[in-house]
């Protein structure tokens, strides 16, 4: 397996459009500063994205938010003043986000504890993956 490792903030400059059938961007946008910038990034690079983050939408997130804290969780794991995480996002969000920006989403799979959840995934799921591509 053939490696690149670049800081994503400066772009991608050195790869042709679709030099990948697929770029994985794994729990990292909620971490990087130009979200939109480096997601139309990846999408020019790869045929397909796959991209997963923490769903800050997960009941326990609310409900933490409910009761005047910011919410700590296994999958957002720090203290509000040490976070790397500065953009969090629902699955409402992103995928509201794909559709004003032309991003086709092929397939989404929502986890928590590892486990698909089917039934209102916004509210119940901890993690989302999904793969999106540019719509031609």
């Amino acid at each position: 397996l053939n490696v690149i490792q670049q800081n994503l903030e400066s772009g991608l400059a050195l790869f042709e459009d679709k030099s990948f059938d697929t770029v994985i961007l794994s729990q990292t946008l909620q971490t990087i500063h130009q979200t939109e910038r480096i997601l139309s990034e990846i999408a020019r690079v790869g045929k397909e994205c796959v991209v997963s983050f923490p769903n800050f939408g997960h009941w326990s997130h609310r409900l933490a938010v409910l009761q005047g804290r910011m919410p700590i969780s296994k999958s957002l794991p720090y203290q509000w003043y040490d976070t790397p995480n500065i953009h969090l996002c629902t699955l409402a969000d992103f995928e509201c986000f794909c559709h004003e920006r032309n991003y086709r989403i092929v397939e989404r799979l929502v986890l928590h504890a590892g486990k698909p959840i089917k039934l209102l995934p916004n509210m119940r799921g901890s993690l989302a993956i999904f793969r999106i591509s540019l719509i031609a």
